[in-house]
């Protein structure tokens, strides 16, 4: 009897501590996908990537856990095309609209040929056919593909050799292109405005007033 109560009680200690094994290593998933998360709009897409690091299979093995794996798959996609590396983005079926964004990159990164150049953008059109088939109120690939159309058209049009783009000369981020002061502006005559302190405030009211005047006799 006593033998029996002892083996219960290590096979419900083992249980409990195989449970927290797995708690732990999903906390940990959670913990790197936030971190990946703030590298990513921090645009260190490098360590992104690291962040994001395909989970274990532990961790897997928890409900809702696809969902983050899924979303690990898609940061280190994302990191990779901010990082110019279209060829690893083009590769990757779950992320069908970034890896068509990525071959648009391609595309006008190596140039070419007119022939060359239209009979890839028809491939890329297909594959945003293909993506607004599947989710037909994708406004970003429902713009990409009239986009792509349009180009395609043009460079059929005019029929002269696509220059290669260089993706180290654009400046553009994850969150769109730098701002910058139109160019006719002046900035030396920027001024800034400080709020004044409730103090500052009263010691200007009482500006310009004279005292009261006393009479006199």
């Amino acid at each position: 009897m006593k033998s029996s109560s002892w083996f219960g009680q290590l096979l419900i200690t083992v249980v409990l501590v195989a449970g927290g094994v797995v708690l732990w290593r999903a906390g940990q998933l959670e913990e790197r996908m936030a971190a990946a998360e703030r590298d990513l709009v921090t645009l260190r897409y490098d360590s992104a990537a690291a962040a994001a690091e395909a989970p274990s299979r532990i961790a897997v093995l928890l409900p809702g856990e696809g969902r983050t794996v899924t979303d690990a798959a898609t940061l280190r996609a994302t990191a990779a095309y901010w990082e110019a590396d279209y060829n690893t983005v083009a590769s990757n079926p779950a992320a069908k609209l970034l890896a068509a964004n990525a071959s648009y990159r391609t595309i006008r990164r190596d140039g070419g040929t007119w022939q060359a150049v239209v009979g890839k953008l028809d491939q890329l059109v297909k594959g945003y056919a293909e993506i607004l088939r599947e989710e037909p109120g994708n406004v970003e690939a429902a713009f990409n593909y009239e986009y792509a159309v349009r180009l395609r058209a043009v460079i059929a049009a005019r029929k002269q050799p696509v220059a290669p783009v260089n993706p180290a000369d654009q400046t553009i981020t994850i969150h769109g292109s730098a701002g910058a002061p139109p160019e006719e502006s002046d900035m030396k005559k920027f001024k800034m405005i400080v709020p004044m302190r409730p103090d500052e405030r009263l010691e200007a009211e009482k500006a310009g007033k004279g005292t009261t005047k006393v009479r006199k006799g």
